[in-house]
């Protein structure tokens, strides 16, 4: 036998063997130092992670017109605000979603397939518009699992994201590419 496979396979037989301990128990306590007012945190987070806020109706109005293939997840909070195009996920200029919760700390917004409508409203278009309501920005993540869990009660949906941004990546020489593997854009109306 190779030595060479022996000795991984007697690696990894060793690790089987030895006991992990358990991960600590989630808690509620918040995330030291304090996020403070939180609308403003996740404003803030939000455009420093080249997220675009859209701060009024016709602000909406104006950036909704440069796209003519529109799919929404048809929630109540979404049809109150645009209409649905003709467009599939695959074919859409724009996937317009609501959200989980908004992330003050982070910048961040949680999306689940309940949530957004599926899967591939968030993931597949070339620009995600999110529609939510001031009272869903929460804290920190804490804060955000804590909401996840009583909304859910072990019932979790198939698919949970947390997204931070446009997609990025930086793989190849150290270049930023946006929209590597999601939408190049990404923007938060808030319809209150």
């Amino acid at each position: 036998m190779n030595t060479a496979r022996e000795n991984i396979l007697s690696r990894i037989r060793a690790a089987l063997r030895t006991e992990t301990p358990r991960p600590v128990a989630p808690t509620d306590a918040p995330i030291w130092p304090p996020v403070g007012d939180v609308e403003q945190r996740f404003c803030s987070e939000f455009t420093a992670v080249r997220g675009e806020l859209l701060d009024s109706a016709q602000q909406l109005r104006e950036f909704l017109k440069a796209f003519p293939k529109i799919v929404t997840d048809g929630s109540a909070l979404v049809r109150q605000t645009t209409s649905d195009g003709a467009a599939t996920a695959q074919e859409a200029d724009i996937g317009v979603t609501g959200c989980d919760c908004l992330v003050a700390q982070t910048g961040s917004i949680v999306v689940s397939t309940r949530a957004s409508g599926g899967r591939a409203l968030s993931v597949l278009p070339p620009v995600h518009l999110v529609v939510a309501r001031r009272d869903q920005i929460v804290p920190d993540l804490a804060a955000a699992f804590t909401l996840l869990r009583q909304r859910y009660d072990g019932h979790w949906p198939s698919a949970l994201s947390l997204v931070t941004g446009p997609s990025r990546t930086s793989d190849i020489e150290k270049v930023l590419v946006l929209g590597a593997h999601g939408p190049k854009r990404l923007a938060v109306y808030f319809a209150d």
